[in-house]
């Protein structure tokens, strides 16, 4: 009786909002937009949704949205946190987060045809305000898994290199 047979979903914000990535290895990105703020609540899983697709939607391929979108996506496993500046999220993230007894957060980043990316993240307010999300550890990635698969390959393609 735990948790619930449908979770609720709570829009925290619709309209576009500024975004900061950094990773694990080099610098930042601070061209995206994210919209489309859902909080799906679910027990005491809290999963909150960003749509990152409309940087995708420009002709100019050099725009820094677009750029940093396409580097999220290759680099989606070495995101370190992500950052809303937006205290209309914070608020109302916050305030789910008080109602729940021992919260998980996830993020989930839905980059449409480029994956969704899911992250277990600790969230945190920041001094100037605005909200940070902490990734703990990747949970899933890409379409289908496909991503991960290729990642692995990648991880472990030094250790079968033959020696001639």
């Amino acid at each position: 009786m735990g948790h619930s047979v449908h979770p609720t979903r709570h829009s925290l914000r619709k309209t576009p909002s500024h975004l900061h990535l950094a990773y694990k290895y080099g610098e930042g990105a601070d061209g995206l937009m994210g919209r489309n703020f859902i909080l799906e609540v679910d027990g005491r899983d809290l999963t909150l949704h960003i749509d990152l697709t409309p940087n995708f939607h420009t002709r100019n391929k050099h725009a820094s949205a677009y750029l940093d979108a396409v580097n999220l996506a290759h680099n989606h496993h070495k995101l370190r946190y992500l950052q809303c500046s937006d205290n209309l999220v914070r608020a109302r993230l916050i305030k789910a987060w008080e109602q729940v007894a021992e919260p998980r957060l996830c993020l989930a980043l839905e980059l449409g045809p480029h994956g969704r990316y899911l992250y277990a993240v600790l969230p945190h307010s920041l001094f100037m305000g605005g909200i940070q999300f902490d990734v703990q550890h990747v949970m899933q990635a890409g379409a289908s898994g496909e991503v991960t698969a290729q990642e692995m390959e990648l991880e472990h393609h030094g250790e079968h290199t033959e020696h001639a």
